[in-house]
């Protein structure tokens, strides 16, 4: 008996769909654009979903990736958030295995050392890890084999372990270079392993490292020097709650243990994040809004795709009450129809892979350096599945209001209207415009979204960042520390390139920097001022440290706004000054802790006494959304256990030209010198703005999409509502209404159906405008330029929409429409 039923659903299942491929054949034109309709929709998701999945769902191959757990020290007393914390803490927490099954930390920075013995010197990346590194990420080698923690113990011998990638580049993939050495900073490591190409976390790392855990690393002294990031493995029960319990208590017993070094500016709270929002980083928030951005895009299109299919539903009105007349179900009407919808939906499908699949390509190229998990993006088994998913539930989105509403014909009443030459009624024309405005008031979502990245991204390209950009190349020097083992060789060595390249025609000016602005390689620290204590219940006073030589102020265009730069003909060592150093401050630092008093002869404390000798301009460094934070600036020549500094030239010539200079000064000085991190200063100003720029580039692709896909669904039902009344217009005219009239009286229906879309859309806007608060700057969504502009631009392309179908009812003969009475 189940076999004959399986046979006659079949049977069924073959003849609904034999029907619809030859219904759906004959209207070609319709087809094809429900089907591209479908497909842009779908494509967007699909591409959309497997960015999310790829970053912020499965962004590694990791066993119980949804139980690890990143933990960082939240320090109040100097508002920082989310800092790493020293190795001491670290260790601590390795102990806590009530609540882990096994933990890693790691370098929150990436350490850039030089490699050499393999041709010209080159920088690599390198992350020192303690702990259980390997075993928390399910990493089994793809050569050789892995370190453990004991190899973080004191005295070990130096080794370590490559990226599949570097290895490559490296030796063209020779399994050789297992077991031999390879020279980092002077000293030697010994590769034992390579990894498998999957693991790409730290992403950008080459080569990974044990750090060395000596005992003045796990002194008291050394609590506070915060520098590894942690990361667990929750074991199975612990839950969020109780880790967050837990963290605060074992906090709490730190400060008591040690209460000296926990003072008011470090005493902190431990908090946790999922390991994978620390992964996403900025790409996260940005995510979230285009995938919410791309659900409207599907929902414009199915509504759209529901009103044609209504239209088209109206059309064979005549067929279906025949059918109904002969005795069909309704239920067989209903699954029919929803069989046209699914084979529509899975054409729609189809073609959205292939448009999905060109999108990945574009994200994937989107600002790839600073972006790198995007390349990583693909279409996969689980963004099939999901492309497959939303294919069936488009299906039922614009499919099943349709054919219920088809098949609650009355052949009788249907048949005599249809003797008289109409068909339809005011229900059909109410669920067609409802349609359009659903349409037209998601669209305008998007349309405001976009307008609000647009307006904000202007906002901060037009905000001064405390620099001038032009002209300016950048670039880094590291000095190898096994030859360059005291303060007077590096001293000698950054005095001679700055020698050199201020003797070169067409470079203005030249200076060397330990923290540029928009780079890596600054620090910060808490500070005093003598003679004016902290205040009980003030906050720590705290600032970034830069380390300057040269012309460093003339090369990037800082202003001096008080008192003199630093002197370096006189600036003895730090280690070696029997008198306070010489420092300069920023605006921002003036301004926060001397308000209109003159710091100049000041002294405050970061380590050594310090007298301000001037105040130069605020520079905003890393978002250009951010304040200037208070800053002091030191001498190289005071500071000189620096070995790596930042290089900026000011010059007329072009960009190539500056950077070889500096390469043939660094050379002629030291071959095996390397220099890297090469870039204008404007690219790195405008990189810090990736996130937002790609939020604003793919909204307003999805608004544009959106926009397309409401003025067809406009031009579709204006046009059906005035086939419905030709009857009307006709009499209309034979009246005496003139052309204009009726064009006046089209375009009132388009413009009504606009004004309940733009009404409905900046309700919408305004309820969801938080959504997109960590993508904008200087601009909110009640910003009436946007709103205005918004709703001006959907008015005019609505009615653009309506102008086609107007002219047509001008054109109407009273006589021919009347023809049949």
């Amino acid at each position: 008996m189940s076999e004959q039923r399986g046979l006659e659903f079949g049977d069924v299942l073959r003849r609904d769909v034999g029907f619809a491929m030859r219904s759906l054949a004959r209207r070609p034109l319709f087809t094809a654009t429900v089907v591209l309709t479908l497909a842009l929709g779908i494509g967007a998701n699909t591409a959309m979903f497997s960015a999310v999945d790829t970053v912020l769902l499965r962004p590694l191959p990791v066993d119980g990736l949804d139980r690890l757990v990143t933990v960082y020290d939240d320090l109040p007393g100097i508002n920082l958030q989310k800092a790493p914390m020293s190795p001491a803490e670290a260790t601590d927490l390795f102990a806590r295995t009530d609540l882990f099954e096994a933990a890693t930390a790691f370098g929150d920075r990436g350490q850039s050392v030089t490699l050499t013995g393999f041709g010209e010197p080159r920088r690599v990346s390198v992350k020192p890890t303690m702990g259980r590194f390997f075993d928390l990420f399910s990493v089994r080698p793809h050569l050789g084999r892995l370190y453990g923690p004991e190899e973080s113990q004191p005295g070990r011998a130096h080794v370590a372990v490559l990226g599949y990638d570097f290895w490559r580049d490296l030796t063209g993939g020779d399994p050789g270079l297992v077991g031999r050495t390879v020279d980092l900073n002077g000293s030697r490591y010994e590769v034992i392993g390579v990894l498998p190409p999957e693991l790409r976390f730290p992403r950008g790392t080459e080569i990974w490292t044990p750090l060395e855990v000596t005992p003045r690393m796990l002194s008291p002294s050394q609590r506070t020097r915060l520098y590894m990031t942690f990361v667990g493995r929750l074991r199975p029960g612990v839950t969020p709650e109780q880790l967050a319990d837990q963290l605060a208590a074992e906090a709490e017993r730190w400060h008591r243990q040690h209460p000296g070094e926990y003072d008011s500016a470090h005493r902190h709270t431990l908090v946790s994040e999922p390991f994978v929002v620390t992964l996403a980083g900025q790409l996260r928030p940005v995510l979230l809004v285009l995938m919410g951005a791309v659900a409207l895009v599907l929902l414009i299109a199915c509504a759209n795709v529901a009103s044609l299919q209504l239209v088209r539903a109206t059309g064979r009105i005549k067929e279906l009450a025949v059918r109904t007349a002969l005795g069909a179900a309704r239920w067989s009407i209903v699954r029919q129809l929803l069989t046209e919808s699914l084979l529509l939906a899975i054409a729609g499908g189809l073609l959205g892979l292939l448009f999905g699949a060109c999108t990945i390509e574009l994200l994937t190229r989107w600002n790839a350096v600073q972006f790198e998990a995007l390349r990583e993006v693909r279409l996969d088994p689980a963004v099939l599945a999901f492309t497959a998913a939303i294919t069936l539930l488009s299906a039922v989105l614009f499919g099943l209001v349709p054919a219920l509403r088809a098949a609650r014909v009355d052949p009788q009443e249907t048949l005599k209207e249809s003797a008289r030459g109409t068909s339809g009624g005011a229900r059909q024309q109410r669920l067609l415009k409802a349609s359009v405005v659903v349409q037209l008031a998601l669209t305008l979502v998007l349309l405001l979204a976009s307008g609000l990245t647009i307006r904000s991204l202007f906002r901060l390209l037009e905000t001064d960042p405390g620099f001038r950009t032009e002209q300016v190349m950048t670039m880094t020097v590291g000095l190898p520390p096994s030859r360059y083992t005291d303060g007077t060789s590096r001293t000698l060595f950054f005095d001679s390139l700055l020698e050199r390249l201020n003797a070169v025609p067409g470079i203005q000016a030249a200076g060397l920097v330990m923290g540029l602005p928009f780079g890596e390689g600054g620090d910060s620290s808490p500070f005093d001022i003598k003679g004016r204590p902290k205040q009980p219940g003030e906050p720590e006073r705290h600032a970034n440290i830069r380390v300057v030589s040269g012309d460093y102020f003339q090369a990037l265009g800082i202003p001096l706004l008080r008192g003199v730069l630093l002197d370096e003909s006189n600036a003895p060592p730090l280690r070696d000054a029997s008198t306070p150093v010489s420092a300069l401050i920023d605006e921002a630092l003036a301004k926060k802790y001397f308000g209109s008093e003159d710091p100049v002869g000041r002294i405050l404390n970061q380590g050594p006494d310090a007298v301000i000798v001037g105040v130069v301009g605020a520079v905003r460094d890393g978002e250009l959304g951010k304040d200037a934070y208070p800053t002091v600036y030191y001498s190289q020549r005071q500071y000189n256990w620096i070995g790596t500094l930042s290089v900026a030239v000011r010059s007329t010539l072009e960009p190539e030209t500056a950077v070889r200079l500096v390469r043939d000064a660094v050379r002629e000085l030291d071959r095996g010198v390397p220099v890297f991190d090469v870039a204008p200063m404007r690219e790195r100003v405008e990189s810090s703005l990736g996130s937002r720029r790609l939020a604003m580039a793919v909204l307003t692709g999805f608004a544009a999409l959106s926009l397309l896909l409401a003025v067809l669904g406009v031009y579709g039902v204006i046009s059906y509502s005035v086939s419905q009344r030709t009857h009307e217009i006709g009499i209309r005219m034979a009246l005496g209404a003139r052309p204009a009239d009726v064009i006046r009286m089209v375009l009132q229906t388009g413009a009504v159906l606009a004004a309940l879309g733009a009404v409905a859309g900046t309700l919408v806007f305004l309820g969801l405008g938080r959504v997109l608060e960590s993508l904008v700057y200087g601009v909110g969504p009640r910003d009436p330029m946007i709103l205005g502009a918004g709703i001006a631009l959907l008015g005019g392309v609505a009615l653009f929409a309506c102008y086609g179908p107007a002219q047509r009812a001008a054109s109407i003969d009273p006589v021919e429409a009347l023809r049949g009475e």
